[in-house]
């Protein structure tokens, strides 16, 4: 028998082993050949779920539309089909029987109807003032909105002129003029408007928009005095308003007056709101230590009116304090505020920014302010450029040379609780020197009578 090397020589699988793993990779390349076909399948019944679902909701909302355009088509029809006189809204200008808002409900979907009726001044013959009779045509305007399963993402909307049999019409009453602007004096679009008047019968109660220029002209307006309550605002902005006796003793802007054939003109100020953060702390000597529960008000500047005893009535004046440490003061107009610790068991030893400060519109301020336990008498003095900027580490010089009373003190540094600022407790009721130095600056000097808890600004000028 003869054995051969197996060095060299070239050996053969089995071939039943070759077909195994070409079975093996087929069987492989079938099972992802049907994962990718279900995946197509899926997008395929998700698309045409899809579309299926937004036929059906364009078909849904195709017919609550419809239904809604013959709403409104019913009522333009009901406004024109009524004698020209009786035109206009319950409590509206001008005056009617149509209500100026109806809920309707057909088919089990629910529809809001609203309803706007006014004169309308044409240019044709000029405009109020020059136009004595300015109550040339109406103008409806009817718009339907409705929620449900298919809501009014659009509502449906007409709007139609309606003109009297003659040239013009000749009504009774005033114009009523309003004119809306912000803090920068621009005019204010889309802000609510609206009207009240109890005094005549029947009353007036309607809401209504400003142009695009800020107006409101409503002529027609019945005559009658200091009669028309007016409120005007805007989501997120402040409001504005005519004030009542009932309100205000002798308020700045009364109740609006219509005079028979005059045009009333008011304006009303409006603009976004702010909001204030407080943070009270303690006293410099104890390094600012936060404090809890510091009562005060923060009072605006702007008045409504003035008392029986001609004291001003601020338009507002809000007693807080400040908790744990820290309030949040938001939906305040744009003014200038002052930290008032006359009610409270503590006396301010300055405040960043100095108070009184103001606040823009549309803004968030943080404040941080130090306090101590009320005392009979003290003295905070604050030290500003001609910019009215705060001047940290000002010398101030406090002296009575009766009692030979001195005490000198540095002004708060920058970003600290009383920057700019120096307080002076505990002092005798008498008259006092103040005298303020600053390197690159003239000296300043002033005398103060010190009775109570009481503040002193002093301004420093730039030395020649």
């Amino acid at each position: 028998m003869s054995f051969f090397p197996l060095t060299g020589m070239l050996v053969q699988e089995p071939r039943f082993t070759t077909d195994i793993q070409r079975s093996k990779r087929t069987a492989g390349f079938t099972f992802v050949e049907t994962i990718v076909a279900i995946g197509v399948l899926g997008i395929f019944f998700a698309a045409i779920a899809f579309i299926l679902q937004q036929v059906l909701q364009n078909i849904g909302e195709s017919r609550v539309r419809t239904t809604a355009l013959a709403l409104a088509q019913q009522k333009m029809e009901l406004i024109r089909n009524l004698p020209y006189n009786s035109i206009g809204t319950i409590g509206g200008i001008p005056q009617g029987s149509i209500s100026p808002t109806e809920e309707v409900t057909i088919n089990n979907q629910s529809f809001t109807v609203t309803t706007s009726i006014i004169y309308i001044d044409d240019p044709f013959d000029e405009e109020v003032p020059a136009d004595l009779i300015n109550t040339d045509y109406k103008r409806a305007r009817i718009q339907v909105t409705w929620s449900g399963a298919y809501p009014s993402l659009t509502p449906v909307t007409f709007v139609t002129n309606i003109v009297p049999k003659g040239v013009e019409t000749i009504v009774g009453g005033g114009t009523l003029y309003i004119r809306v602007f912000d803090s920068n004096g621009q005019a204010v679009s889309g802000a609510s408007v609206k009207v009240d008047n109890t005094t005549i019968d029947p009353q007036i109660h309607m809401d209504t928009l400003t142009n695009s220029n800020g107006l409101v002209v409503l002529p027609g307006a019945p005559a009658c005095v200091t009669c028309y309550q007016i409120t005007v605002t805007k989501q997120n902005y402040s409001t504005d308003k005519t004030y009542s006796t009932s309100e205000v003793d002798n308020p700045t802007q009364p109740l609006a007056t219509i005079i028979e054939g005059s045009l009333t003109q008011l304006s009303f100020a409006i603009d976004l709101v702010s909001n204030v953060t407080i943070y009270s702390y303690g006293s410099r000597e104890a390094g600012f230590p936060p404090i809890a529960a510091v009562d005060f008000t923060l009072r605006g500047s702007k008045t409504i009116g003035y008392n029986t005893t001609d004291d001003p009535v601020y338009k507002y004046a809000f007693s807080t304090n400040t908790g744990g440490g820290v309030v949040n003061i938001p939906s305040l107009e744009w003014d200038t505020y002052t930290l008032d610790f006359t009610n409270s068991g503590h006396v301010l030893t300055g405040a960043n920014p100095m108070s009184p400060f103001s606040l823009s519109a549309a803004t968030s301020l943080t404040i941080l302010m130090s306090a101590v336990p009320k005392g009979n008498t003290s003295l905070l003095v604050g030290v500003k450029d001609a910019a009215q900027q705060p001047q940290a580490t000002a010398s101030i010089q406090l002296s009575n040379s009766t009692f030979t009373y001195i005490a000198t003190k540095s002004a708060g540094a920058t970003g600290s609780a009383d920057f700019g600022q120096a307080f002076f407790g505990n002092l005798t009721s008498t008259s006092y020197d103040i005298k303020v130095t600053l390197s690159g600056y003239q000296e300043a000097t002033s005398s103060v009578t010190i009775t109570t808890n009481q503040q002193e600004i002093m301004t420093l000028n730039l030395a020649p």
